[in-house]
């Protein structure tokens, strides 16, 4: 896809450690959402997955973009001669796989939240219909 490989990732330093103790946090809050009721656990999931497969979709878009030779770089640099930009750092394949793996899990999930919420609500509907013909 024309993507920098990303060679400063295999070597430890303090922006890497940082990033890993980061993913490390958000791993433990989903592990701990992931354990919440189920009722409890449809909103916060229902409410998340949305979010984050935006947020991921952007992430993904951008780094395809706007990489060198992408289809914005002529955009982004008009004049010829290129300044470099707060994400930068981002366009390379690393972000971009990871990203894209992100986009298709989330959306994965986001699609069976709808579906569980559509039986959830057929179930509720035929709890109060047969409480109605009991009554």
């Amino acid at each position: 896809m024309g993507l920098p490989d990303a060679p400063s990732f295999t070597t430890p330093s303090a922006p890497t450690a940082f990033l890993a103790v980061l993913l490390a946090l958000l791993a433990l809050s989903d592990l701990t959402a992931a354990s919440l009721p189920e009722e409890i656990g449809s909103y916060y999931w229902s409410s998340q997955a949305p979010v984050r497969l935006f947020f991921f979709f952007v992430v993904t878009a951008y780094t395809y973009v706007f990489k060198a030779g992408g289809i914005a770089s002529a955009w982004a640099s008009k004049s010829g001669a290129h300044t470099a930009g707060v994400g930068d750092e981002l366009k390379n394949s690393v972000v971009f796989t990871w990203g894209f793996v992100e986009v298709i899990c989330w959306f994965w999930i986001y699609v069976t939240l709808r579906d569980e919420r559509r039986e959830t609500v057929a179930r509720a509907a035929a709890r109060r219909k047969a409480q109605e013909d009991m009554l």
